[in-house]
């Protein structure tokens, strides 16, 4: 478990430092899915109806929660949280007409900002904030019009979580 620990940290050392410099991220799967890791938790998948499915992995300490019970029309396809619900993740699939739309859509009507280019196992993605709703949210593009978000919360106080967010968002890829 120490080690997994030392991976966490180190994982969020170099996202901050990435942030820092408003370069871009990368992530990749490979450099941070050691047998730790995947230990420490499991592969989920969200199917997309004519595209492939997109992967994801999630920490053995949080838990798929039933969507069914949420209303209104920005009910999420996917969410796993705590126990204590101290920590969430929401997965949405959205069509989309461009990413730059979809960026600039979710800064001035969705609260977004600190917007990062980041690039997870060779695709071409997004982060930002939505410091408002305490999200920290990932964009993944599965074509030119679908996206897949991971809106993350709390967005900080937890460096815990925060490495835990960089793991679950280095996972992200399509299923083959």
């Amino acid at each position: 478990m120490k080690k997994l620990a030392l991976l966490l940290l180190c994982l969020c050392l170099v996202c901050s430092a990435a942030y820092a410099e408003d370069a871009v991220i990368v992530l990749n799967w490979e450099e941070v899915g050691t047998e730790d890791v995947l230990a420490a938790g499991s592969f989920q998948q969200i199917d997309i109806p004519g595209l492939p499915s997109v992967l994801f992995w999630i920490p053995s300490t949080m838990a798929p929660v039933d969507v069914s019970v949420i209303e209104g029309n920005f009910k999420p396809d996917a969410l796993y949280a705590t126990e204590d619900q101290s920590n969430s993740m929401a997965v949405f699939v959205m069509q989309i007409s461009s990413l730059k739309e979809f960026a600039a859509l979710m800064e001035s009507e969705g609260g977004g900002s600190n917007f990062h280019d980041v690039k997870i196992n060779g695709v071409d993605c997004f982060c930002y904030t939505v410091e408002s709703a305490g999200l920290d949210c990932m964009v993944y593009p599965v074509s030119d019009t679908v996206v897949v978000t991971l809106n993350c919360s709390p967005l900080n106080g937890d460096e815990n979580f925060d490495a835990i967010k960089g793991v679950i968002f280095a996972s992200l890829q399509l299923a083959k």
